[in-house]
């Protein structure tokens, strides 16, 4: 910068005339090349060694060579005429310059660098004012400009300092911290080793957990070539009874010990991932023969949770489901895979329990009818979209009718007829059961109080479930209902599985029976026989009638007449009547009236229809058949529902 500034300058002074500026652009020139050889020499030493007796010597050099450019150029505004703007203008703003740039680059120094802009500004400045015209004006702007520069490179020199303490000051902190930093770092990385495991393990088996499985499956399936990758998906069975009637405490030991049975089957080549709740998932890496070695581990998996468990001095038999899907036989992805399994696993689990379930391309189908029926059944229940049909209950020793069974039907225009099978055992898995059960015992007592004729005074048998009655406030719901239809309380029936033996549900349940008998209402035990089939829990509730299940009827030549026999037997020691479902033929009514059996109920006397009409003359039933000799009973009477 000093060696351009100086080529201008005398440029100009040359041309005004003033050839000894030559000699002196010599001698500047000289001093700039000697003072940057000897600022590299120094330079590249210091790199080596920054500290000690170098230092010192730079800070020399620097400062005589400093020095001596500041003098040369205080020569130079001393011995230039002024006399031609052409030269003073250039000359004042150059030095002006040098001495601006040095505020900046000799912020290190003080006492050098304020000699070095003292020795640019002040001669010219003071010169100046012997020239006429703007002397003065120059020499003012020139001491002024001295001043503010004097200032400025003070200011820069404080804001240096600072700077070089705060860096001093971060240096021994860094020091400080270096060794706090190691443990730190240390920490930091145990720290995100346990979350990346906690991130893929469950917190309560320490079994992989749904991410860690999702991830593992991935690479399966992009592995996979000319091999078939099985997943098998475990359901415990029970569990929620055993949650809500031992606790949680209590579930989760039997989700710990269930854990551990099943890693125990786990080969070296599969993964067992907890999915949630009571839902474990193991999966098969790519096998040629993936089926045959999964139904091979379902059947080991399912004897291994049907040992007991036992936990806190309880003896409890959970039981397990399992669903198994292939890929890519089954699904060609990932979340297809899973979902073949969990609906095959459903599958197993409507059809019995404990057992293994292979996935087939209809449960998808029947899991979105299920689905459309779900949506579409609060509407339907909402808008009165269902209607009941009625099965006449025959009195065996007069022919006429005992009652008239209540059963739901609907007939959805999308859906079309969806059977009660399909839409009951839907709104048993939500709270739905409960707003279709008061439907159907509204609207059952409702017509059941305007029958007229040969139905008057007959009763009307209404299906209810265990979550109904395990509402402590449903016989006062019944009596709201008979009030408000108009029903006698004897006139109805209700009609209950044997899932009211079940220990958990039989305290509230029994309450609940004790004070609907006190209303008047008679109950009934369906399906008796297919369920806990425990004749001693009879003596414990108030019933006054069993319906023993078709399925004995249809086998009464085999086993099932033994059952009917001893049923009977039991139930007239206790004063409890006794139906018979499903009577299909002449020949079976035959043989269960032979037996003893009071009620009769199936096609044979009558299939389930609709009553429509309100009145119906008395005579009506006059020619109804006795069936007290011959069980030959035509539909005489049946046909008149």
């Amino acid at each position: 910068m000093t060696f351009a500034a100086a080529g201008g300058i005398t440029f100009i002074l040359v041309q005004n005339g003033q050839n000894w500026s030559i000699w002196w652009f010599m001698a500047i020139t000289v001093l700039s090349v000697v003072r940057a050889a000897a600022g590299r020499s120094v330079t590249r030493e210091m790199i080596l060694a920054p500290r000690g007796p170098r230092m010192e010597r730079w800070r020399t050099m620097l400062v005589i060579g400093l020095l001596v450019s500041s003098g040369l150029w205080a020569i130079l505004a001393i011995l230039a005429s002024y006399d031609d703007e052409a030269v003073a203008y250039p000359l004042a703003i150059i030095l002006s310059a040098l001495a601006a740039g040095g505020t900046g680059i000799l912020a290190p120094m003080v006492w050098p660098a304020r000699i070095y802009i003292g020795a640019m500004l002040l001669p010219g400045s003071l010169l100046m004012f012997e020239r006429t015209g703007t002397g003065l004006v120059m020499t003012s702007l020139g001491m002024l400009f001295l001043w503010v520069m004097f200032i400025v490179h003070n200011r820069n020199h404080l804001a240096l300092r600072k700077s070089i303490a705060l860096a001093q000051d971060n240096s021994t902190l860094v020091s400080e911290l270096r060794g706090l930093n190691t443990d730190l770092e240390a920490e930091v990385e145990r720290r995100t080793r346990a979350l990346t495991i906690a991130a893929y393990t469950d917190s309560l088996t320490n079994l992989p957990n749904r991410r860690k499985l999702i991830q593992w499956l991935e690479k399966e399936l992009d592995a996979e070539v000319g091999s078939q990758v099985a997943v098998l998906f475990l359901d415990l069975d029970r569990f929620k009874q055993i949650n809500d009637a031992l606790g949680h405490a209590i579930g989760d030991q039997v989700l710990l010990e269930t854990a551990s049975r099943l890693s125990r089957a786990l080969p070296p080549h599969g993964i067992l991932a907890r999915w949630g709740g009571d839902e474990f998932v193991l999966a098969l890496a790519p096998r040629p023969n993936a089926l045959e070695e999964a139904l091979g581990l379902s059947e080991m998996l399912i004897k291994a949770i049907e040992e007991p468990f036992r936990a806190n001095g309880q003896v409890v038999l959970p039981g397990l489901s399992v669903g198994i899907a292939l890929y890519p036989r089954d699904a060609d992805n990932l979340v297809g895979l899973l979902l073949a399994a969990d609906l095959a696993m459903a599958e197993a689990k409507r059809t019995g329990r404990g057992r293994t379930a292979c996935f087939d391309p209809r449960y998808a189908r029947e899991q979105k009818r299920r689905f459309d029926i779900s949506r579409a059944l609060p509407d339907a229940i909402a808008a009165g979209e269902l209607s009941l049909h009625y099965q006449p209950i025959i009195d065996r020793t007069t022919g006429r009718r005992h009652a008239y069974e209540a059963l739901a039907r609907w007939h959805h225009t999308p859906l079309g007829a969806v059977k009660p099978d399909e839409f009951i055992a839907v709104a048993e898995e939500s709270d739905m059961i409960v707003a279709l059960g008061d439907w159907v015992m509204t609207k059952a007592c409702s017509d059941a109080a305007q029958w007229a004729g040969g139905d008057v005074g007959t009763r009307v048998a209404v299906n209810v479930s265990v979550r109904q009655l395990s509402d402590d406030k449903f016989a006062l719901k019944i009596a709201r209902i008979l009030a408000e239809t108009g029903l006698a309380a004897g006139r109805l029936e209700l009609e209950m599985t044997e899932s009211v033996f079940a220990d958990e549900a039989l305290p509230i349940v029994r309450a609940t029976l004790e004070s609907l008998r006190a209303l008047g209402v008679s109950l009934a035990i369906d399906d008796f026989g297919t369920g806990y089939s425990s004749l001693s829990r009879l003596l414990s509730l108030p019933v006054s009638t069993v319906k023993i299940d078709k399925s004995f009827v249809a086998e009464l030549s085999g086993s099932g007449g033994a059952v009917i026999e001893s049923t009977l037997l039991i139930a007239r020691r206790l004063g409890i009547a006794v139906v018979a479902e499903g009577i299909e033929t002449a020949e079976q009514a035959e043989v269960l009236g032979a037996l003893g059996v009071d009620l009769f109920q199936g096609y044979y006397f009558g299939r389930p229809t609709e009553i429509k009409r309100r009145t119906v003359s008395l005579s009506d039933d006059s020619e109804t058949p006795s069936m007290a000799a011959k069980y030959t009973c035509t539909p005489r009477s049946a046909a008149k529902c």
